[in-house]
C-alpha cells in the first residue's frame, strides 16, 4: 500500500467500489496526507496542549465529508403539503398592480398574464418600469403621478432612442399601438457599438508567439483577445508618443527599442485616462498587467535583454464587500422553488449544486451523470480552465437527495442539467429562473449565480478548526488570494474577533 492514500480511502466500506471503476479514469484524486504537502489542502491537527497551532497537514476523509455535510443547516417544508402557485399571479399581486402606474401598460400585461409564460411577464415588468422612467424624466413628473395622458408622441419617440434589444423593441412597439392605434412608429434596435477584431495581420509577430504560450497553459480564447488588445493599445500608443517609434507601424515596433521608462509612462497614461473616468481603476490594472505579462514573456524567452515587465502593477482594492444569505433566507429560496417551480426536481438540484459545492456556472454546466456516483457519495467536477483535471468532491446527503430526485425525473441521459440547449441559452434559462425566485423570496443581493459561490467559501471560513487551505481546495483556488475575495464577514463578527486579540494582550 502506498505511503499517501486517496481521497478515496482503502478502508472505507462505501466508498472502497469505486477505486477501480471506469469512472474515475484520468481523475486527479485530492490527496489528504502528511507526506503530500505539495498537492493537498493544509488541515488543523489536534493541537498541542501547551500550544495550540496548524502542526501538519493532515486531514482525514472524514473530516472533509464533515466539513461539507455540516455546512448548510436550513429547513425545507415537506414539498408534498405545499400548495402550488402562480408565478404569474405573484407578479401580478406584488409588483404589477403596485408599480404599473399606467392604465393602459397596465392592460397589456393582462393579455401578457393570460397568455405568456411567467418569465415574459417578468421581463416585460422590467421593461415597464425602465418606460415609466423615461416617461417620468421626459415630462418631468414623479413616477408615482404619472397617468396615460403623459405619454404623448414625443414622449414615445424620445423612448425609441433607448431600444438596444429585441425586447425593447417588441414592447416599445405594443405600447405605442395601444397609445396611438392610427399612428405608425418606427422603432428601430440600436446596434452595439463593437470593440474593432483584431486580425492576426493586426498583432505583432512577437504577439503572436505569446499567444501560443498562453493557449498552451489552457487560457481561454476570450482571455487571449483581451491581451490582445491591451499590448496592441500600448504599441500604439508607443508609436503615436514618441519620435523614436513613429517609423514604424504598431505590429512592426522593434521590441528590444522598448525600454522600462516607456512601460512606466503608459503607466501614467493609464492613471490619468482614470482621472478623467474613462477606465475604471481595475481596468487600468488589467491592462497594466497584461503589457508587463507581455515583456516578461519576451524575456524568459529571451528575446529582449532586460527584465523591463518585471514592474509592480497599478494596485487597486479588489476586495468587494457583499451580503450573505443566512440559513433562514437560503430555506426561504429553496422552499419557493418547491412553491413555485414547474420543474422543482431540477431546479433545486441546479441550485443546490450552486450552493452545497460552490460551482461556478461553467462547472455545473459540463455536469454529466456519469461524474456522479451516487453509491459512494462522490461528485466529478471540472475547473474552469480547459487544460484543467476534473477533481472530485463529496456531495452533502441533502445535494445527494436532490440530484436521486432529479434522476429519477431525468430528460436527459448523458447531461444533468444543459441537455442540447447551447450555453447561452442554458444560461440566460437559469438567470431567469433565479431572478424570479430571488423576488419572490425577497432577496436583494446584487449579482447573479456567483452569490452562491460567495456564500459556500465563506460558509467555509466560518467553520472552526479549517485551515484556509482546506477552504482554498474546496473552493478549486490556485491562490489564496483569491479564496480570500470570497470571504464576507460580517461586522460583528470582525469586531468580536478583535475584542478577543485585545483580551490576549491586556
Amino acid at each position: 500500500m502506498k505511503e499517501t492514500e486517496s481521497i478515496i480511502e482503502k478502508n472505507d466500506p462505501h466508498i472502497h467500489p469505486i477505486r477501480n471503476h471506469e469512472l474515475w479514469k484520468g481523475i486527479e484524486y485530492l490527496q489528504w496526507s502528511a507526506s503530500s504537502t505539495g498537492e493537498i489542502a493544509n488541515g488543523i491537527k489536534n493541537p498541542h496542549i501547551d500550544h495550540p497551532r496548524t502542526d501538519v497537514w493532515d486531514v482525514s476523509m472524514n473530516k472533509v465529508r464533515n466539513i461539507m455535510e455540516t455546512l448548510f443547516d436550513y429547513d425545507l417544508l415537506d414539498e408534498n403539503n405545499l400548495p402550488k402557485k402562480s408565478i404569474s399571479n405573484w407578479l401580478w399581486e406584488y409588483k404589477i398592480e403596485p408599480d404599473i402606474r399606467l392604465e393602459t401598460v397596465k392592460s397589456f400585461f393582462r393579455w401578457v398574464r393570460d397568455a405568456k409564460p411567467p418569465i415574459e411577464l417578468y421581463r416585460n415588468y422590467i421593461e415597464a418600469m425602465e418606460f415609466q422612467e423615461r416617461i417620468s424624466v421626459y415630462c418631468k413628473k414623479p413616477m408615482w403621478k404619472l397617468t396615460d395622458l403623459d405619454v404623448t408622441e414625443s414622449s414615445l419617440v424620445h423612448c425609441s432612442n433607448f431600444v438596444n434589444s429585441e425586447l425593447k423593441k417588441s414592447f416599445l412597439s405594443r405600447i405605442s399601438k395601444l397609445y396611438f392605434p392610427c399612428r405608425k412608429f418606427t422603432i428601430v434596435k440600436k446596434s452595439k457599438i463593437k470593440r474593432s477584431k483584431l486580425t492576426e495581420d493586426d498583432l505583432h509577430p512577437f504577439l503572436l508567439k505569446f499567444n501560443n504560450h498562453l493557449r498552451s497553459e489552457g487560457i481561454s480564447e476570450g482571455h487571449i483577445r483581451d491581451i490582445n488588445q491591451n499590448v496592441m493599445l500600448f504599441l500604439n500608443w508607443l508609436e503615436e508618443n514618441f519620435a523614436d517609434f513613429n517609423e514604424f507601424t504598431a505590429s512592426m515596433i522593434p521590441v528590444w527599442l522598448i525600454e522600462r521608462d516607456h512601460i512606466l509612462g503608459f503607466e501614467n497614461h493609464l492613471k490619468r485616462c482614470h482621472l478623467k473616468g474613462n477606465y475604471s481603476e481595475i481596468t487600468c490594472s488589467n491592462k497594466f498587467y497584461c503589457v508587463t505579462a507581455f515583456f516578461k514573456f519576451l524575456y524568459e524567452h529571451k528575446i529582449i535583454p532586460k527584465n523591463i515587465g518585471s514592474i509592480r502593477g497599478i494596485k487597486v482594492k479588489r476586495y468587494l464587500y457583499r451580503d450573505i444569505p443566512t440559513e433562514t433566507q437560503i430555506s426561504q429560496f429553496f422552499n419557493t422553488i418547491a412553491c413555485y417551480s414547474e420543474q422543482p426536481d431540477y431546479d433545486t438540484a441546479f441550485f443546490g449544486c450552486l450552493l452545497h459545492l460552490g460551482l461556478r456556472f461553467c462547472e455545473v454546466e459540463r455536469l454529466n451523470w456519469n461524474d456522479i456516483n451516487f453509491q459512494a457519495k462522490i461528485i466529478k467536477i471540472r475547473g474552469k480552465g480547459k487544460a484543467e483535471k476534473p477533481v472530485p468532491m463529496n456531495l452533502p446527503n441533502k445535494l445527494l437527495q436532490y440530484l436521486e430526485s432529479w434522476f429519477n425525473n431525468r430528460d436527459h441521459d448523458l447531461s444533468v442539467f444543459k441537455g442540447d440547449l447551447s450555453r447561452s441559452v442554458f444560461y440566460g434559462k437559469m438567470l431567469d429562473r433565479y431572478r424570479l425566485y430571488a423576488m419572490i423570496s425577497g432577496w436583494d443581493f446584487p449579482g447573479g449565480f456567483h452569490l452562491f459561490r460567495h456564500t459556500f467559501i465563506t460558509k467555509l471560513s466560518q467553520k472552526k478548526n479549517v485551515h484556509p487551505d482546506i477552504i482554498k481546495r474546496l473552493a478549486r483556488h490556485n491562490r489564496l488570494e483569491t479564496t480570500s475575495k470570497y470571504l464576507h464577514r460580517q461586522e460583528q463578527e470582525l469586531n468580536n474577533a478583535m475584542r478577543k486579540i485585545d483580551g490576549i494582550w491586556s
